[in-house]
This record gives structure tokens, sequence and C-alpha cells, in this order.
């Protein structure tokens, strides 16, 4: 697979990591000097059918639901976009690992950090809470702990938002 030098203004610095859908890239944001994130989804699942308008929506929810909501906890949205190959969503980008990353590794928190991660992701979920944003799926992929220690909330892919 050929990766993109460039999405939008972002210039493209290296891949975290890839699925089915798409591709997350590790981009730069040339005008404010940062590292970003930039989830991709692939052209070909936004055609028509049900299932790319489905993969469409949730990609579009994602966004919206995350890029309205400005927390310590949840990776921050910057930008919806699109080019000719694929949409995408430039983020925060988040220096660390999953949760999921630690669990494949065996790696064991004690309580404190355990009660830590916990209270972090309680707050974060409650702040989304109360401005009508539901995940619906926390897992360890979703949970990002940055090397400040410091957990962050991401993927926002099927989360519900009240009106």
């Amino acid at each position: 697979m050929t990766h993109p030098e460039q999405l939008g203004a972002y210039p493209i610095t290296g891949v975290i990591g890839q699925g089915s859908m798409g591709v997350v890239y590790r981009g730069y944001d040339p005008h404010i000097q940062r590292p970003v994130a930039i989830k991709t989804i692939k052209r070909d699942l936004l055609d028509a059918s049900d299932q790319g308008a489905s993969a469409a929506a949730r990609f579009r929810v994602e966004a919206q639901a995350a890029g309205r909501l400005n927390h310590p906890g949840i990776v921050s949205i910057y930008q919806l976009g699109e080019d000719d190959d694929c949409a995408f969503i430039v983020m925060e980008y988040v220096e660390g690992h999953s949760l999921r990353d630690y669990v494949s590794r065996s790696v064991r928190f004690d309580e404190r950090n355990v009660l830590t991660l916990m209270a972090q992701l309680l707050d974060a979920l409650d702040f989304a809470h109360e401005r009508g944003v539901f995940h619906r799926d926390i897992k360890p992929a979703n949970l990002i702990i940055g090397r400040d220690g410091r957990l962050k909330v991401t993927d926002f892919g099927i989360a519900r938002i009240e009106a």
C-alpha cells in the first residue's frame, strides 16, 4: 500500500496504525507547528452502498461527537476533510500507547495507577455525557495513556449524540 505524502495542509510523517477501514497517520500542522494524528477512511467505503453510507455516517459522527468536547481526557478534533482518495479527521496527537498495548505486553498497574486511570476515564465520560455524547465503545484500544500518565479517550465512531 502506498501512503500519501500529504492530506489537506498536513504533511504525513509516519503511520500510527491501520485497519480495514483506513489508516491513521502521524502528520504535522505547518501553521501551528505541532504533530497531529490523521485518521482516514478509504474512498471506496464512502460510496453509495448501505455499508458505505454507514461507514461515512460513523466517520462524521466521530468528528462531530468528539469535536464538540473540549476536555483534557478526550482527544481533540481539529478538522474533518476529504481529498480524492479518502476522508480524514485531523486530531490531537497523543504521544503514548493504548491500554490495549499495555495489556498485550502483560504490564501490571499498581492499585494507585488503576484508580488514577479510572478516575480520569470517568471524569472524561461524565463530561461527555453532560453534553449529550455517549461513546458506546469504551475498550482498551480506545484509551490512550500519554507519556505524562494522563488517559485520553479516542474513537467516538459509534457514539450517540443527543439532539
